[in-house]
């Protein structure tokens, strides 16, 4: 009988949470899931298996040989959490509605996350990996037009909670 109350508690639990989370809520996990803890640890592995060189930031193979495996993954997934922490404060302090604007530096943030893990993955198995120039500038670029397009977005529409309504008045 214990067990079926809090079997149904933890049901009701996981429910009200997962009416709470919206697109935005998915996007930062993914963004510190990939960036953060993929890269990160596709990163020190690489290193660890084919050599410091290998690494093309001198900043993580500093932090590969002065803090070891473990100290540069966790270095990242720091990095990553404050980075992802500004975005949330700036976004919370601004005047201007910023979800959709947010929400295109996320995804941008997800694609580069996922370029690095492939390329290091790629060196992991011998292969030329992308260079690491062109992985930048392609997440640069798209960033740019992501955020653009989410602040346009965003300039059209009122965003609140879970529901977009269209200001169709600056249409």
């Amino acid at each position: 009988m214990t067990e079926n109350i809090q079997q149904i508690s933890v049901l009701k639990l996981i429910t009200i949470c997962a009416e709470k989370i919206n697109l935005q809520h998915v996007l930062y996990l993914l963004a510190f899931l990939i960036f953060g803890i993929g890269d990160g640890i596709t990163s020190a592995y690489m290193i660890d298996m084919r050599g410091v060189a290998i690494e093309a930031n001198p900043i993580m193979r500093f932090l590969f040989i002065t803090q070891g495996f473990e100290g540069m993954i966790l270095a990242k997934v720091w990095f990553t959490f404050a980075m992802l922490l500004a975005v949330y404060i700036v976004q919370l302090r601004s005047p201007a509605k910023m979800y959709w604007s947010v929400n295109g530096f996320l995804i941008a943030l997800i694609i580069g996350g996922s370029m690095a893990v492939n390329a290091n993955l790629n060196a992991l198995a011998g292969e030329v990996p992308s260079g690491p120039g062109g992985i930048l500038f392609t997440y640069i670029v798209l960033a740019l037009i992501l955020i653009e397009i989410g602040d346009n977005v965003d300039k059209r529409t009122a965003y609140t909670g879970n529901i977009q309504r269209t200001n169709y008045n600056k249409l």
